[in-house]
């Protein structure tokens, strides 16, 4: 390893740490709409938990998929299409 390779491992460290803060953030600010989805949409608590069921079990099945493509056509590819998709969705 060089000296000059270094600085990038940190970089990429600190980008993908940043990217699972954010991920992880995004997936406990549904928790609190879930009342406001409720009153805004007249339907039940029932109805309202799918809501986030939904998106835990979408996130917990496209992550392995972004992975997998990531592999084929290129990490630093498939982590800028997955943060322009996250930023797009929120």
């Amino acid at each position: 390893m060089t000296a000059d390779s270094r600085p990038r491992h940190r970089i990429t460290f600190v980008v993908l740490s940043v990217s699972v803060l954010v991920f992880a953030l995004l997936q406990s600010f549904v928790l609190p709409v879930l009342s406001e989805i409720k009153s805004e949409l007249h339907t039940d608590q029932a109805t309202v938990a799918w809501v986030l069921t939904a998106y835990l079990l979408s996130a917990s099945v496209c992550t392995p998929i972004v992975g997998r493509i990531g592999d084929k056509v290129g990490k630093k590819r498939m982590l800028v299409v997955a943060l322009l998709a996250l930023s797009g969705g929120s």
